[in-house]
C-alpha cells in the first residue's frame, strides 16, 4: 500500500480514536457487547440483501449483454472492497468492476465501465429524493436550520451531477469531458496514478465508445424502471439498517432521523477524502445525531454498529470474493492497469494496418 494511502487511513483512524475518547468508550463498548444476537443476524440479512441488490441492478443495466449472476456478485463484492480502500468515495471501485467483468465475461471494457457509470446515474435520482424528502423533515419537525441548509446544497449538487450524467448521454462532447475528467481523478489515486498515462493517449477511443454503450444503457425504459426501482429499495434497506443499529441497543431513534444521517453521510461519501470516508464518515454520523438530540454515546454505538456491517462486513467479503475470482491484494490495486492494457489492444485490432 502506497504510503499516502496509509497517511489517509492514518488521519481516519485518528478522527475515530478521537470520537471514541470524546464519549465514554467503556460505555459504548458495554452497549454493543450487550445487543443480543438476533438483532445482529437481522442487520447481517439487510446489509447481504442490499449488497445481492445492487448485483441484480448491474445485470439489468446490462440486459443487452450476456452476462451471467455468477461473475457479477463477486464482481459487485469486489468493488464494495476497492470503494471502502481507496480515497474516491463510491467512485473507488468502478474501474475495477468494469476490468474484472469484461475479463470474466469477455464484453468489451467499454460496455463494462458505461454500465457502472449508468449504475452511479440511477443512484444518484433516489439520493436527491432523500435528500429533498429530509430537507422538508428538517423544516417541518423543527430540527436546526444549519442541517437544512447543508442539505439544499449536497440536492443541488446531486441536481448538477444528475444534469451532467443526462447531457453525457446526449452529447458525445460532454462524454469526452467526463471521461477526461475520470482519467484525472484515477491520476489523482495513489494506487492508480502510475497507470493514467496510458490511459489518457486512449480517449477518444474509450469516449466514442463510451457514448455509444452510455445511451443503449440509459435510453432504454425498462433499465431505467427497474433499475432506479431496485436502486430506491436499497436505500430504504440502508436508512433501515441503520435505524435496526439502534433498535438492537434498546434504542427507539425515528426513522426520519435515520433517514437525515444515512443521506448526509452517503453524499460526503461521494467527494474525494479519506478511504471509506473513515473517521468523517462516524464522525458526521454522531454530530448530526447529537443535533438531533441523541446522546452521544448512543449516537457512537449506532453509528458504529451500522458501520460494521456497511464498511467491515463488505470489505470482508470483498476479499473472499476477489480469492474466488483467482485475484490477490496486489493483483486488486494494478487492476485498473490491466484495464488500460486491455483497451489499448482493442484499439490495436481495430487498426490492423498500423502496425
Amino acid at each position: 500500500m502506497h504510503r499516502k494511502l496509509s497517511v489517509l487511513f492514518l488521519i481516519g483512524i485518528g478522527i475515530l480514536v478521537a470520537l471514541l475518547y470524546f464519549v465514554d468508550f467503556d460505555k459504548v463498548f458495554a452497549m454493543l457487547w450487550s445487543i443480543p444476537i438476533e438483532y445482529l443476524i437481522l442487520l447481517f440479512i439487510v446489509q447481504l440483501s442490499t449488497m445481492l441488490l445492487a448485483a441484480l441492478k448491474w445485470r439489468i443495466i446490462l440486459k443487452h449483454s450476456n452476462v451471467s449472476m455468477r461473475n457479477l456478485i463477486p464482481t459487485i463484492f469486489t468493488g464494495y472492497l476497492i470503494n471502502n480502500i481507496t480515497p474516491v468515495g463510491l467512485a473507488g471501485g468502478e474501474p475495477v468492476k468494469a476490468y474484472i467483468l469484461s475479463k470474466t465475461e469477455k464484453i468489451p471494457i467499454t460496455t463494462a465501465a458505461s454500465s457502472v457509470i449508468a449504475d452511479l446515474f440511477i443512484e444518484i435520482f433516489p439520493l436527491f429524493i432523500l435528500s429533498a424528502t429530509a430537507i422538508i423533515l428538517v423544516f417541518m419537525m423543527g430540527i436546526p436550520i444549519e442541517l437544512g441548509i447543508a442539505l439544499g446544497v449536497i440536492a443541488l449538487a446531486l441536481l448538477i451531477v444528475f444534469i451532467i450524467a443526462l447531457s453525457a448521454v446526449l452529447h458525445k462532447e460532454i462524454s469526452g469531458k467526463i471521461v477526461c475528467l475520470v482519467v484525472a481523478i484515477i491520476s489523482r489515486v495513489p494506487v492508480l496514478r502510475r497507470k493514467s498515462p496510458k490511459l489518457k493517449s486512449e480517449v477518444d477511443t474509450i469516449s466514442s465508445k463510451f457514448n455509444q454503450a452510455m445511451r443503449k444503457h440509459m435510453l432504454d425504459r425498462d433499465i431505467l424502471v427497474f433499475a432506479t426501482l431496485i436502486s430506491m429499495t436499497v436505500w430504504v434497506l440502508r436508512i433501515l439498517r441503520l435505524w435496526l443499529a439502534f433498535k438492537a441497543l434498546g434504542v427507539e431513534v425515528p426513522i426520519h432521523y435515520a433517514l437525515i444521517v444515512e443521506t448526509t453521510t452517503s453524499v460526503i461519501s461521494f467527494f474525494p477524502a479519506i478511504p471509506g470516508a473513515v473517521g468523517i464518515w462516524e464522525g458526521t454520523s454522531v454530530a448530526i445525531f447529537m443535533a438531533l438530540g441523541i446522546p452521544k454515546a448512543i449516537a457512537t454505538a449506532g453509528t458504529i454498529l451500522s458501520r460494521i456491517f456497511f464498511y467491515l462486513l463488505p470489505s470482508f467479503i470483498g476479499v473472499l470474493a476477489a480469492l474466488s475470482l483467482g485475484i490477490g491484494i496486489r493483483g486488486i490495486l494494478d487492476v485498473p492497469g490491466a484495464m488500460n492494457r486491455k483497451v489499448a489492444r482493442q484499439k490495436a485490432k481495430q487498426q490492423p494496418g498500423r502496425q
